[in-house]
């Protein structure tokens, strides 16, 4: 790649820093393990393997490249997934990552609108239809016992 080309290049590494930003600002807000900063990253090194690939391989290794990152982004969210006895947590989070990196693959391949569309779709999600789960007992989840039998 020449130097103007790889000048260029920053153009869908900078989109997807913003847009993993715009995903991992949730995540830090609600005090997550994997805040702003790891968001930030995944898609920003999600979209750089796209950038590089695109740059320097034809389509099928490119292909074969983001399937990698598919699949290795997978070992990042498992680590973050926390079992305490018979409750999961931060699987949220965990999405969110494999989300960020979904999200830096597009915007790597120069498809700025989708790239934004789905980070808009992706912040409705985690930030305006959390009040559907807020404070409500899951199926799989008991109630909270009331406040009277806590007393006693």
């Amino acid at each position: 790649m020449t130097v103007h080309a790889q000048l260029e290049a920053l153009i869908p590494l900078a989109v997807a820093l913003l847009l993993a930003g715009i995903i991992g600002l949730d995540r830090e807000w609600r005090r997550s393990p994997a805040g702003l900063r790891t968001h930030m990253l995944v898609g920003l090194g999600s979209a750089l393997v796209m950038v590089m690939a695109r740059g320097l391989y034809d389509d099928n290794s490119a292909a074969r490249l983001a399937a990698n990152v598919i699949t290795g982004i997978g070992f990042l969210g498992a680590g973050v997934i926390i079992r305490r006895g018979d409750q999961v947590h931060e699987l949220t989070t965990a999405a969110s990552l494999w989300f960020v990196a979904m999200v830096g693959l597009v915007a790597g391949a120069g498809l700025y609108v989708l790239a934004g569309g789905a980070t808009a779709m992706g912040a409705v999600v985690l930030s305006l239809l959390r009040w559907l789960t807020k404070g409500r007992a899951h199926p799989h989840q008991p109630a909270a016992p009331d406040r009277l039998q806590a007393q006693e």
